[in-house]
């Protein structure tokens, strides 16, 4: 019983760290979905091979639970030690804070981080699953109970860090907490046991313990967490740092100038910002509008937006910001406060969730957001967002944007990108405009005479508002709105380019290959060939896995390959599917960061269910390998249906939109939990040997999510689609469940 406490912790300690750690790589790495599959496949890579490499060994360790304890004293040091070299890993590979890291670069990073608490974190599993089974027998129905104890653990991890220690706790004041909660399991462990040796962990356990608390009570974490976040920011003098529940923010000084950042992205500058793209995206749409009354802003507002606009004869300026943080720590650093004129309100809330459920309508709707680099931003640049937009507009409303360009030259994948995005905001308004520059502004509208405006008659405008502008003047204007540069600009983008739809998100694949273009263009052939990709081409890789158990069986070999395969599919698609749900919820419901924390301890909570389920009715189940065999064919019916599944659950208005996307999840987390337990005890008849059994077919879960992770976040989702990647997920299930059934009839 006190190893499974001890196990529950180590659960709880796994879901803790991983979110800290991610969310300090975040920071180097600017948060973008390439960067997160990398972080979290190199995560579960790492722990899938301390599983089964070092379950091999753990054979040799001693089957007590006092030894166990060694593992947690030896994570209790390392947890804070990794977050520091988190905070510091930039420098020591040579890549400066703020800059655009590449590839080799994030995974070299990720691994020096991570890579030790995983491996020690692979052989916890194998080696208490080691140590139960020796102390009470029936080796398959322990490894269930240790599988569904670190399930529950990582479950009420993931629901108190996002609901309460991200709240009022800094990083180093979290890692403390959850060491603190480790060790004093393993006091639990080392409780019945007095010899002069135990004694000795005692005491190195109880010391810990009290440093831990002592560091948490007299405030000296949070002192130590802002001198530390200075390695991070090395070459910079940090002002103030926070992490919020949606970002980490930091305000660096240069003289007399702020730079702010979320995530390690530079968002805006004061006091003096971006005059030629905060001035242009203001005031060239506004002076399109007749009258512009209504305004709304999404995004970047703090950076001299909100400035801008409010010199206009406005009535009303409503700004969406999500952070209320963020407007926080800018105020306390900017000249003035927009906020304080009258005509500004503020929701705090996800600018697409406030769009499609407001009743109010805005005569200009101005976007300041990042490209659509990243799956999150990039559903404020679908058709069904210019839609939402378009809702609610004036009969003559404006809605307008930014989009990287250039005056001198366009590669060919920023033109790509933006003709992607021209296309799809041509798809809803039947009137664009395009103003050229390096932040080249479209300006989109129902209103015909859009086009029929010329340079004079907006010119004309700035003088009757008496506009005080420092870069826009009369002949600026005539110079920005001149037809031969339109003309030219408008040539380039009225070629088609691929529609951007909320279950296909192009374009964040093409602003990946447009980065990769700028910085790392060797792999510009790559990323050409990946946008080609067609469903068929992965049919010959899905074939490839049935060699092996066909080498297997013409040996009359065991059954280890098959029920191995069916774990790596089942991992697959399980994390494929969780993340076609956290998009597909992101989608719907924003940057709602608690609700998606929600539906990763739903993952788990089905995982702890369907592996005590599994553990309860083993002993009466005959045929092990038919069973098998048929969740593994529920898992691919499964990722099959999921996208009719998200379709029907969003038209569930009448429940909260977590629920139906939580029971989803936690379905997949229920199938999952079902294989485990029965492929331990099919392995555990041919195999002998616990750890090593139990340290191979974990990694093989592991390994099949960490292929899920990477290719749906990066690839799959934006190249093929919601639909066509759940199918993907689907047929890699059936494989494997071909490969069980061939693998039956073949006699031993």
């Amino acid at each position: 019983m006190w190893l499974l406490i001890a196990f529950l912790a180590v659960g709880f300690g796994e879901a803790v760290g991983q979110v800290v750690l991610i969310r300090e790589l975040i920071v180097n790495f600017q948060g973008n979905e390439l960067s997160l599959g990398i972080i979290l496949a190199c995560w579960l890579l790492m722990m899938g091979l301390g599983s089964w490499l070092l379950g091999r060994i753990a054979r040799r360790f001693s089957a007590e639970p006092s030894t166990f304890v060694i593992t947690i004293l030896i994570y209790a040091i390392l947890l804070p030690c990794q977050v520091f070299l988190a905070r510091g890993v930039n420098s020591l590979i040579g890549v400066e804070a703020g800059e655009i890291a590449g590839l080799g670069s994030i995974l070299l990073a990720s691994l020096i981080v991570l890579t030790p608490l995983c491996l020690l974190h692979g052989l916890q599993f194998p080696y208490a699953c080691r140590i139960l089974s020796a102390q009470r027998g029936v080796a398959s129905f322990q490894v269930g109970r240790v599988y569904v104890a670190e399930a529950i653990g990582t479950m009420v991890g993931g629901i108190l860090i996002t609901y309460l220690l991200v709240h009022y706790l800094n990083h180093l004041e979290i890692a403390a907490l959850t060491v603190f909660l480790n060790l004093a399991a393993g006091l639990l462990l080392l409780r019945p046991l007095s010899s002069v040796r135990f004694l000795l962990r005692k005491v190195a356990v109880g010391i810990l313990c009290l440093l831990a608390i002592s560091l948490m009570a007299t405030g000296s974490l949070g002192r130590l967490d802002f001198l530390s976040s200075q390695w991070q920011w090395q070459g910079h003098d940090l002002v103030s740092v926070e992490n919020s529940v949606y970002q980490n923010i930091a305000v660096t000084r240069r003289g007399d100038q702020f730079n702010f950042f979320a995530n390690g992205m530079l968002v805006f500058t004061a006091p003096v910002p971006d005059i030629t793209s905060i001035e242009e995206l203001a005031h060239l749409p506004l002076l399109h509008h007749p009258a512009p009354r209504n305004v709304l802003v999404v995004g970047g507002g703090m950076g001299g937006l909100l400035e801008e606009v409010v010199r206009h004869p406005v009535q009303s300026v409503v700004y969406i910001e999500p952070d209320p943080r963020m407007i926080g720590m800018a105020t306390a650093h900017l000249p003035w406060n927009p906020l304080e004129d009258a005509r500004i309100s503020v929701e705090y809330t996800d600018g697409r969730f406030f769009i499609e459920r407001t009743d109010r309508r805005f005569d200009v709707v101005l976007m300041n957001l990042p490209p659509p680099s990243t799956l999150q931003v990039n559903r404020f640049y679908t058709v069904e967002f210019f839609e939402a937009v378009r809702g609610i507009l004036e009969d003559d409303g404006i809605f307008a944007f930014g989009m990287l360009s250039s005056d001198a030259y366009l590669s060919e994948e920023m033109l790509t990108l933006n003709r992607a995005l021209y296309s799809t905001l041509t798809e809803v308004f039947p009137e664009v405009l395009v103003i050229p520059n390096g932040l080249s502004v479209l300006v989109a509208s129902s209103e015909p005479s859009l086009h029929q405006l010329d340079s004079s008659e907006i010119a004309a405008r700035l003088q009757e508002r008496e506009l005080e502008t420092r870069l826009l003047t009369t002949h600026y204007i005539e110079y920005k709105l001149s037809p031969e540069r339109i003309s030219r600009l408008a040539g380039y983008l009225d070629e088609p380019g691929e529609i951007n739809r909320d279950r296909r998100p192009v374009s964040t694949f093409h602003s990946l290959a447009l980065w990769n273009a700028m910085f790392y263009p060797q792999l510009k052939g790559v990323l050409s060939l990946m946008m080609t990709v067609q469903m068929w081409w992965f049919l010959p890789p899905l074939l490839l896995l049935v060699l092996p158990a066909v080498r297997a069986a013409t040996r009359r070999q065991t059954t280890l390959y098959p029920v191995g395969l069916g774990l790596f599919s089942t991992g697959f698609a399980g994390m494929t599917c969780s993340m076609v749900l956290l998009f597909a919820f992101q989608v719907s419901h924003g940057h709602l960061y608690q609700k998606i924390g929600i539906l990763l301890a739903a993952f788990m909570l089905g995982a702890a269910l369907g592996g005590w389920m599994m553990n309860r009715s083993m002993d009466r189940v005959s045929g092990d390998l038919q069973l098998y065999r048929r969740i593994v064919l529920a898992v691919a019916v499964y990722a099959g249906l999921l996208p009719w599944l998200i379709l029907l659950s969003e038209g569930l208005s009448s429940v909260p939109g977590e629920l139906p996307y939580s029971l989803l999840n936690l379905t997949a987390g229920l199938l999952t939990g079902l294989l485990f337990p029965l492929a331990g005890r099919i392995c555990l008849k041919e195999e002998a040997g616990v750890a090593p059994v139990v340290g191979l077919i974990y990694a093989a879960d592991l390994w099949g999510a960490v292929l899920g992770a990477l290719l749906a976040s990066v690839f799959l989702i934006p190249i093929l689609g919601v639909s066509q990647t759940c199918i993907l997920a689907g047929l890699v299930s059936i494989v494997s469940y071909g490969v069980l059934i061939f693998s039956s009839r073949v006699p031993r």
